[in-house]
């Protein structure tokens, strides 16, 4: 009579083996692996250059003042009223009416952030960090002039894109997609392991019984 050499299976580890890549995941999510970061390239006006033209650009309009205190909730409501005025300001092309945000001592970073952002989705033309505000306003369409010299004008700021309007599940859903097509490969060979593995236990046990 022949003997058959039962196999014995260790459960744990087979559990380990699944669990691992789950766990390894987690972790690094916890430690925000696949955080993005990003920059953005900012002229702050020193003061000194173009003075003269900065100035007289500036007391030419009429500013409403924001004053961003530090306070989340007001904050927020302040910045995105002034989103829409200065959405109107530009659609408007209302070159008399501008906007100057003021950053407190208590302000956060994300505020300062935000006001840049807003300026970039908008499309602001000119806008004018300096010390512990920005300055925005639209600059005054020039007659045509024929014997005119042409103007170069002077521009604060970045043309980068930034876009904020995806929601969080968005955004989280975005990570997992960048995630899989980047490491794409060992989660297919992993997958592929753990099922010829079962599938193989499942031939062995109907074999033995």
């Amino acid at each position: 009579m022949r003997k058959h050499n039962k196999k014995i299976y260790y459960s744990a580890g087979l559990i380990s083996i699944i669990l691992l890549p789950v766990f390894c995941l987690i972790y690094l999510k916890s430690i925000d692996a696949f955080t993005n970061y990003g920059s953005i390239d900012l002229y702050r006006w020193n003061g000194k250059d173009f003075k003269k033209e900065t100035t007289q650009f500036l007391n030419s309009k009429k500013f409403k003042i924001v004053n961003l205190t530090g306070n989340i909730d007001s904050d927020r409501a302040k910045l995105n009223i002034a989103q829409k005025d200065i959405k109107k300001i530009i659609s408007t092309k209302d070159s008399i009416k501008g906007i100057k945000f003021h950053f407190e001592k208590k302000s956060e970073y994300w505020s300062f952030i935000r006001v840049i952002e807003i300026l970039q989705i908008e499309k602001a033309k000119v806008y004018l960090p300096y010390k512990n505000d920005i300055w925005f306003a639209n600059p005054r369409t020039p007659k045509p002039n024929k014997n005119s010299k042409q103007i170069k004008s002077f521009v604060c700021g970045t043309q980068y894109t930034i876009y904020v309007d995806e929601t969080e599940s968005n955004i989280k859903w975005q990570e997992i997609i960048v995630v899989l097509k980047k490491y794409y490969l060992p989660i297919i060979a992993y997958i592929l392991m753990i099922f010829f593995t079962f599938k193989r236990i499942m031939h062995e046990r109907k074999g033995n019984r």
